[in-house]
């Protein structure tokens, strides 16, 4: 089947949802599938080149996800349609008709998908995005729900299928798949220091919904922990700030601000414990599932997607959103290395069998054949 990928999104990162296309992409393409994608996202762009699929770029304005984007979609959404219309006809024109299109960003959901089936091509919406005000309250939302009658929308787990229903849009035309990730790499032979004590670490944007405030709180009571996090974010300063603070009541750092690491599986397997501390809708977590597939003891909360994908309590904790003194208890229940080993084996099997690329593509598959 000839697959396009579309994304326009208003900025790019190497993160969950560059890292789940570019899987999936790869993984449709080992089954036979012809792969191509349109957009404007550069880390797409770049990794669909590496892996040889077709590409090509195309920038047609800021998707209406900010308050000025969506006012000033008004009058530019005619030139964006015409932009994406003109791409498509060239893709028909070449013979490279697409018979699916999986669309990622609101733009071409808005402008193109009454369109695209209009040309007997099946459309699919995969939501990657947390759902915010950007969505919930965007003069928008009416035109994406009737936009939604042409497509199949793909959330990435069930807890955002449920907020897509809670929205309006119908339980029919809404499907989860969770994500999948690959095997980890092996063993790096220069491993990520390991700090002495309990270490916990976390990969997270710096921003409030990922709750690393939440994370740092929740260790105020535990000096056997030492704390690492990777990530940055609008929030660095105030991080800074609370990391500056328990330093002084300490008498010692014990949490540190990484912005990079040169191997993120090295960097799992250096923690005791990996914590997902999401205090808003977290779509899924990859980062949660790759340090599982490590064999990481991992907390996450219930807002996070991955939370219904897993078996509580015997493949990973699962604790209330926001709650630092229940993040806590979790933590100090993983004191015990024997808990911490018991947790990560049953994360790791549970992730590697359920959780991987190719169960992710097999069941995109089987909805493209619907």
């Amino acid at each position: 089947m000839k697959i396009l990928f579309t994304r326009f999104p208003l900025e790019s990162a190497d993160g969950g949802a560059e890292n789940q296309t570019q899987w999936l992409m790869e993984g449709l393409k080992a089954k036979g599938h012809e792969l191509s994608f349109l957009g404007s996202c550069p880390v797409i762009l770049a990794r669909a080149k590496e892996s040889g699929i077709r590409n090509q770029e195309l920038s047609i304005g800021d998707p209406p996800v900010t308050k000025w984007g969506a006012i000033s979609f008004l009058w530019r959404k005619k030139k964006m349609k015409e932009q994406l219309t003109n791409a498509m006809h060239k893709l028909l024109i070449e013979g490279s008709k697409p018979e699916a299109v999986f669309m990622l960003s609101l733009s071409e959901k808005l402008l193109m998908s009454k369109w695209v089936a209009a040309q007997g091509i099946k459309v699919f919406w995969i939501e990657h995005d947390r759902i915010g005000p950007w969505l919930r309250w965007n003069p928008w939302l009416r035109s994406l729900r009737s936009a939604a009658r042409h497509a199949t929308i793909i959330c990435v787990s069930e807890v955002s299928r449920k907020l897509y229903l809670e929205m309006g849009f119908d339980p029919a035309k809404v499907v989860a798949i969770p994500n999948g990730v690959p095997p980890p790499s092996s063993s790096n032979p220069n491993p990520f220091p390991r700090p002495s004590g309990i270490h916990v670490g976390t990969v997270a944007r710096l921003d409030p919904e990922k709750g690393v405030d939440v994370l740092i709180h929740s260790i105020a009571e535990l000096p056997e922990v030492t704390l690492s996090i990777l990530g940055k974010g609008r929030e660095e300063t105030y991080i800074r700030t609370l990391i500056d603070q328990d330093t002084q009541r300490i008498g010692q750092q014990r949490i540190h601000l990484l912005s990079h690491v040169d191997d993120l599986s090295s960097f799992y397997r250096s923690l005791d414990v990996f914590v997902l501390p999401s205090s808003d809708h977290d779509p899924f977590g990859l980062v949660a599932a790759e340090a599982m597939a490590c064999g990481i003891a991992t907390i996450v909360t219930d807002a996070c997607g991955i939370s219904g994908s897993l078996e509580a309590s015997r493949e990973a904790l699962v604790v209330p959103a926001g709650r630092a003194s229940e993040l806590s208890v979790a933590l100090r229940s993983l004191f015990d290395p024997e808990r911490r080993m018991e947790l990560g084996e049953a994360g790791r099997a549970g992730v590697l069998s359920r959780l991987n690329v190719e169960t992710m593509t097999n069941a995109y598959e089987r909805v493209l054949q619907q």
